[in-house]
């Protein structure tokens, strides 16, 4: 039995070789073992089934995978690296994030406990960051480096610390200056954010933690590793002889503004997560990387603004910031240029996102014919929507709840009780809303389940021109 990935763009597995029966179908770069071989054929065991495939329809070159998790209303990305390193940039606000992971490293059947090479949040908004309390505070998950944008929440009247001459002025770069801030407990009061990063540098010693900003390198992740992350923003500023970040508006525009922007890079593919970025921000973005004010150009200024723009921010897949909000520059997100975007969003919020001109304007400043848009959000079927319901999780509590007073043969049933229905809510968040994003630097994939059960997944295929640029393989 030998360990393999799954061929490009995908594989259906039979239950015989070259029968038309198919038990499962598989996507580029899913992982999967190799049983036993009929040749032309293989008997492989992928996303929990066993069937045949052609052996050319696998490949032994593990490639990166950005799975872009449906989280509700907010951000969550899962990363496997070409190196088989996992990576997680922002969570969401709830626990879906915390039941994908369980539900893809099968954690209720196995006492693995799965590192987690380097975390990302890329501002305090807590519909990005609060997913994370579980996954933090879990015996199943080692955090190994956390980072973060430099602003750190506390309570106090100016919740970001002093600010003076329109800076933000407590810049905290290190897990050093963190821990000496945070460890005053009436500096976290019931603050989430505060004790999320002292909870996770109180549980181990050995966690790093630190500021991503314009320039910063990732160890590993450098320019000229196989896969390179290429942070934008924030950007910092001296003032006073410290490191310091520009007041942008009100708190919350301040701290959206300043997401980190992490651009990944592996041979010509770039994708890019720019947080919650807004006007104000984009404004500041652009004069600081195109020397243009983002106001009061002629033409010919402004086609120079854009092309010093992309230059820079020029991506194939975009992470669509802020989730969709109208709080935009129709010229910056020229900068982006994307072939994708995708969109991460949920249900009962006030914010009506994705708002139906920022759709508007993303096809507009896309390239190619037919520009593509995804949302995690439409990406699940109404009826899959109701599939998890509230009750869902009052039974789940219930259920843990009666352990405490359950003699040993009722904690069986009680158990497997548990363990059905919480197979039943992480499945369901895995399976449905996510959209997945393979790459070799070569070729670009996404996928999404269809609504259907077990119909499979819809896929889209980005593929290189004789100059090296990627272009959307429009199906026939």
């Amino acid at each position: 039995m030998s360990k393999m990935y799954i061929g490009y763009p995908q594989a259906s597995l039979a239950k015989e070789p070259g029968s038309e029966t198919i038990t499962k179908q598989a996507l580029w770069g899913d992982w999967c073992e190799v049983l036993e071989e009929n040749l032309p054929y293989v008997k492989i065991r992928c996303r929990g089934a066993e069937g045949w495939v052609k052996k050319t329809a696998i490949q032994s070159e593990q490639i990166l995978e950005i799975n872009f998790v449906d989280v509700g209303q907010g951000d969550g990305c899962f990363i496997v690296t070409p190196d088989d390193k996992f990576i997680l940039i922002d969570a969401g606000e709830g626990d879906n994030m915390y039941h994908f992971l369980n539900w893809r490293f099968n954690l209720r059947y196995n006492t693995k406990t799965i590192p987690i090479e380097h975390l990302i949040i890329s501002h305090s908004d807590t519909d990005h960051y609060k997913g994370f309390g579980r996954i933090v505070n879990s015996s199943r998950f080692e955090i190994q480096h956390i980072h973060h944008n430099g602003i750190i929440e506390r309570k106090a009247s100016s919740i970001f610390g002093p600010v003076q001459d329109n800076y933000l002025m407590d810049i905290r770069t290190n897990r050093e200056q963190i821990y000496e801030l945070l460890k005053i407990s009436s500096n976290r009061g019931d603050k989430f954010f505060p004790n999320l990063l002292f909870d996770a540098m109180e549980k181990s010693a050995s966690m790093k933690m630190s500021m991503l900003e314009k320039g910063s390198t990732i160890l590993g992740y450098g320019p000229t590793d196989k896969v390179h992350f290429n942070i934008l923003g924030p950007v910092t500023e001296q003032s006073q002889g410290k490191k310091v970040l520009r007041v942008l508006g009100s708190p919350g525009e301040t701290k959206n503004g300043h997401s980190v922007i992490v651009q990944l890079k592996i041979g010509n593919a770039k994708i890019l997560l720019g947080g919650d970025l807004n006007d104000a921000s984009e404004e500041y973005l652009t004069e600081h990387y195109t020397g243009y004010s983002a106001h009061g150009l002629n033409e010919i200024e402004r086609e120079d603004m854009i092309k010093k723009g992309r230059a820079v921010f020029e991506s194939d897949v975009l992470k669509s910031c802020h989730h969709g909000s109208h709080k935009f520059m129709d010229d910056f997100l020229s900068f982006f240029n994307p072939i994708a975007t995708i969109i991460s969003s949920g249900d009962n919020e006030t914010h009506t996102h994705p708002r139906p001109d920022t759709l508007g304007a993303i096809g507009k400043h896309s390239r190619g014919k037919r520009p593509l848009i995804f949302s995690t959000e439409l990406a699940r079927s109404a009826k899959e929507k109701l599939n998890i319901t509230d009750k869902d999780y009052a039974q789940l509590y219930l259920l843990n709840e009666s352990k405490k007073a359950a003699s040993p043969d009722e904690l069986i049933a009680i158990n497997e009780k548990i363990n059905n229905l919480r197979y039943k809510i992480e499945r369901t968040i895995a399976v449905y809303g996510m959209i997945t994003v393979r790459t070799d630097g070569k070729k670009i994939l996404i996928a999404q389940k269809k609504e259907a059960k077990d119909a499979g997944f819809i896929y889209y295929e980005l593929l290189l021109d004789t100059e090296g640029k990627f272009y959307f393989k429009q199906p026939k």
